[in-house]
């Protein structure tokens, strides 16, 4: 008893001495496997990170004040150190154990600084190199003014030596025109001859009529003479021709004639008062008030016309008071059914343009307040003639297509209903509507784009790819997109989102997350929110549970526990790499599914087996082999109680 005991004592103390070491080397392949793993960080690579982040804050610290003083901005440089300073900054806020790590993004945020650092200190270089040349040039100007000073200076003292020499030869000639005036000043004595061999001037009242011999003027030397001077006589004007009698000058008496033949109105200079004639007539008509039932000319102009019809082709009055204009000669075409004018003027103000052709009639309709415009075609060969209307008001523009099942010379029939095919309103109350299969808003791209591109807004909202465009983002710019669609016709193009994508609980994160704002769980499902297998390649869980409802089962019965243990004892373990891993991945341990060999090498029943909806095989069902691995469990549980018994059993008979 005593040695049996002493060999209990003796296998106890090896086992916890095994079971610490295997915790010791547990720890340390966690550190290890910590170091080598991507997307952790290691404490080593923290320190090696925060030296780096301290350098670089200096570099930025010193490349800022500089730019600064250069006037060279440093926006995209001050944004690029923030965003890596805050990330690196929460990697380091616990140097004294490892952390989770998206190394892709330190990669992207350390090249976005380095990039933007590397910009500026460019620019701080190119204006010192421009300041020095700035300064050279500034010093050749310099130099150059100073030899135009010099050659300038000796020019103006050229120039003053040639204006000392005029002023010599201007002196003397004053001196001798005032020596000459002095002499003919003193004028000559009575009876002298004086010779006149130029134009001289005479002083005024020198020469009177007594100086001037009785009949020495002739007709001859009398150019021209006003009726003014004529004071007495008779004038017989049945010898004088009048060209022209100013009527001002015709002061009293009556003129008598029997035949007027004036050129216009105008050149009766009386006031004729009002002019009143059923009938007007003439090329030019002018007068303050022209009143008449029918006013006719090719030219009228007068301050106020009064006519129930009046025409002219040209017509120039202060006031018009009609009660329709009509402008211009009918139009002969087959159309014009409604014997329009090309322009007519309603005496409610409305103003109607018409024209007609052979293949179309167009109509211009406008009131104050708005505006209409009207095509309708006159030819058809499928019984539908086109028709369009534009309405402009003060609170909206109305634009529609359609067609007429008759030729409308009247412009009478509306557009709607069945005959309306598009529509288009424009309007500050309600913005702007499109109806119609056809009415769509198009984005073209650029001018410069050899080949169509852009994007189309249906009538229904929709957004249509134009030509070969691929893609329709929406964000702030090219560079800082929300959200990228894929709309090209192959289907090649992803959507991408760039930002967290929520959809009411659910959200997807940038750093590889799934997240549950309410914190709620995640199930995938199908539409009848039955539960669908997930395929995965590694799970990293800190616990797991599965849903196990009595209420959601059939067919319930209890397991051979026998059964399932010997499948359980029955898989061959191998420890493996994945193809595709590299030498920081773990070494894998699990079972293996033999699908190369003919003759299997390797052994998995296929109770646990993972198939998908197609009954292929994806992988071992995790699940199962855990729930046999509990199975072997029990079984063993049951062979130790046995062992148990029989222990006591004999334990029993040797104590007597």
């Amino acid at each position: 008893m005593s040695t049996l005991g002493t060999v209990s004592i003796s296998i106890t103390d090896a086992s916890s001495t095994a079971e610490a070491a295997q915790a010791t080397a547990n720890t340390a392949n966690a550190g290890v496997t910590s170091l080598n793993t991507s997307s952790t960080m290691s404490v080593i690579e923290k320190q090696q990170l925060e030296y780096s982040l301290t350098v670089a804050t200096i570099q930025y610290t010193a490349i800022v004040t500089t730019a600064k003083s250069s006037n060279i901005s440093t926006a995209a440089l001050t944004t690029a150190y923030n965003a890596m300073n805050t990330y690196e900054s929460s990697l380091l806020e616990d140097l004294t154990t490892a952390s989770t790590v998206d190394r892709d993004n330190l990669t992207t945020l350390q090249s976005t600084y380095n990039t933007a650092y590397s910009n500026v200190q460019t620019l701080i270089n190119d204006s010192f190199s421009t300041s020095i040349s700035e300064a050279a040039a500034s010093a050749a100007t310099a130099s150059t003014a100073a030899s135009t000073a010099s050659a300038a200076a000796t020019s103006a003292g050229a120039v003053g030596s040639n204006a000392s020499s005029t002023a010599s030869v201007a002196s003397a000639a004053a001196s001798q025109a005032s020596a000459d005036y002095t002499t003919l000043s003193t004028g000559v004595s009575d009876g002298s001859l004086i010779h006149i061999t130029t134009k001289t001037a005479i002083d005024e009242a020198v020469i009177g009529t007594a100086e001037l011999a009785d009949a020495a003027i002739t007709n001859a030397k009398i150019g021209s003479m006003s009726a003014s001077k004529l004071t007495a006589g008779t004038i017989d004007f049945s010898t004088i021709t009048g060209t022209n009698i100013n009527a001002t000058n015709i002061t009293t008496g009556t003129l008598d004639v029997a035949r007027l033949n004036v050129g216009s109105l105008s050149a009766l200079s009386a006031d004729l008062g009002t002019v009143t004639s059923g009938t007007i007539k003439g090329n030019t008509i002018t007068g303050g008030t022209i009143s008449g039932a029918t006013v006719s000319g090719n030219t009228i102009t007068g301050g106020t016309i009064s006519g129930t019809t009046i025409t002219g082709t040209t017509i120039n009055g202060g006031t018009i008071n009609s009660g329709v204009i009509n402008s211009g000669t009918q139009s002969t075409s087959e159309y014009n059914t409604g014997d329009y004018y090309p322009l007519t003027i309603d005496s409610d103000g409305q103003l109607t343009s018409n024209m007609f052709g052979n293949d179309d009639n167009l109509q211009t309709k406008v009131i104050s307040g708005g505006a209409n415009f009207s095509y309708r075609g006159m030819q058809s060969n499928t019984g539908e003639y086109e028709a369009y209307d534009v309405s402009v008001s003060g609170n909206q523009i109305v634009l529609k297509s359609g067609y007429t099942t008759s030729v409308d010379t009247t412009f009478s029939t509306t557009l709607s209903g069945d005959n309306l095919t598009g529509q288009v309103l424009l309007s500050p109350l309600e913005g702007i509507k499109l109806h119609g299969d056809t009415q769509m808003i198009y984005f073209n791209g650029m001018s410069t784009d050899t080949t169509a591109k852009g994007i189309t807004f249906t009538p229904y909202g929709n957004i249509n790819a134009t030509g070969t465009q691929a893609t329709w983002y929406v964000g702030y710019s090219n560079d800082s997109q929300t959200a990228n669609f894929g709309i090209d016709s192959a289907g090649s193009n992803p959507i991408t989102f760039s930002r967290e994508l929520w959809v009411s609980n659910m959200g997807l994160g940038l750093a590889h997350q799934v997240r549950s704002k309410d914190g709620g769980g995640i199930y995938f499902t199908d539409d009848d929110s039955n539960r669908v297998d997930t395929y995965h390649k590694n799970i990293y869980y800190s616990g797991s549970s599965s849903k196990s409802l009595l209420s959601e089962k059939a067919n319930v019965t209890a397991a051979d526990t026998n059964y399932w243990s010997n499948l359980a004892m029955s898989v061959d373990l191998a420890t493996y790499n994945y193809d595709t891993d590299d030498y920081t991945d773990p070494l894998r341990l699990s079972g293996i599914i033999d699908d190369v060999n003919a003759t299997k090498e390797w052994t998995l029943p296929e109770a646990f087996y993972s198939r998908d909806e197609d009954g292929n095989i994806v992988g071992i069902d995790n699940g199962v082999l855990l729930n046999a691995v509990l199975a072997l469990s029990q079984e063993q549980a049951k062979q130790i109680d046995e062992l148990n018994t029989n222990v006591l059993a004999m334990e029993a008979k040797i104590n007597g």
